[in-house]
């Protein structure tokens, strides 16, 4: 049997690129629709638009700036005949660093008209979905701060170790948030001017970190030691010191009534 012609497989590719853009042509027109209806019964205030992914059997994102937004809608099992090939699954974003509850997906059918898809997106998926993007939010923010943190550790690490690398011996300024890196001793490395060897690894907040030095010097670890030493023992010699006597303590005065103090004197002479 004889193999593809060249023409088949021009053929072929164009068949290929032209089923995309009809089905990014389809899916765009339905986020078009979906996002016109949302904004007229004013769901979470409106400001409602749509981007087309590249998912090859089709599919849009709703957006909602005002709240961080973002419903997936598209097109799941297309491997099933008739109508339930045709059903879309719609389901939220979030943020890679939220890990908790996700609200459940629902399945619409792509016949009905754009109103009806609309309006179940509002009423069976939105409430479930509000109430857990506001924790994917906050997740985002907190990721956000831990890698301005982990950016500000790294640059100031940049500028005490010497020949620092990140993981695989990369440039560590392709990788400005990362968690680990390493430097040689000129043991491993002849251009080094370190003097031991060993990586850092940073807490996900950046706020600490884990330490491991290698072939260290004993002196060089005494004196590590002694700057993590919460306190420094004193040395030295005792030298003793004169003590004055200890004096009698004054017994409390004790007056009693009629009692004569002493030879009190007139200021002024008798006459």
């Amino acid at each position: 049997m004889d193999g593809p012609t060249a023409s088949t497989v021009v053929d072929l590719h164009a068949q290929v690129d032209a089923e995309r853009k009809a089905v990014h042509a389809q899916f765009d027109e339905l986020g078009g629709r979906l996002a016109d209806v949302l904004n007229e019964d004013l769901v979470e205030g409106g400001g409602w638009s749509h981007t087309v992914s590249g998912l090859r059997a089709g599919g849009i994102v709703l957006h909602n700036q005002g709240r961080h937004l973002g419903i997936k809608v598209w097109r799941d099992k297309t491997y099933l005949k008739g109508a339930a090939g045709r059903r879309l699954k719609v389901e939220g974003c979030y943020s890679s660093a939220y890990h908790g509850w996700r609200a459940d997906s629902i399945t619409v059918s792509m016949d009905r008209p754009a109103k009806a898809i609309a309006r179940d997106v509002a009423r069976r998926f939105l409430p479930g979905y509000l109430a857990t993007v506001d924790a994917s939010t906050q997740a985002a923010r907190t990721a956000e701060e831990e890698r301005r943190a982990r950016r500000h550790f790294n640059r100031r690490l940049s500028g005490m170790a010497p020949g620092l690398r990140a993981t695989g011996g990369y440039d560590p300024t392709q990788d400005p948030d990362r968690t680990r890196s390493y430097w040689s001793s000129p043991d491993h490395d002849e251009t080094s001017t370190a003097t031991v060897g060993g990586h850092i690894a940073l807490a996900p907040d950046g706020q600490t970190a884990h330490i491991t030095l290698n072939n260290v010097p004993q002196e060089l670890a005494l004196r590590i030691l002694a700057l993590v030493h919460p306190q420094q023992v004193l040395q030295g010699t005792i030298a003793p010191r004169p003590v004055p006597p200890a004096r009698r303590a004054l017994s409390t005065s004790r007056v009693i009534r009629g009692e004569v103090l002493g030879e009190q004197r007139s200021p002024w002479p008798l006459s």
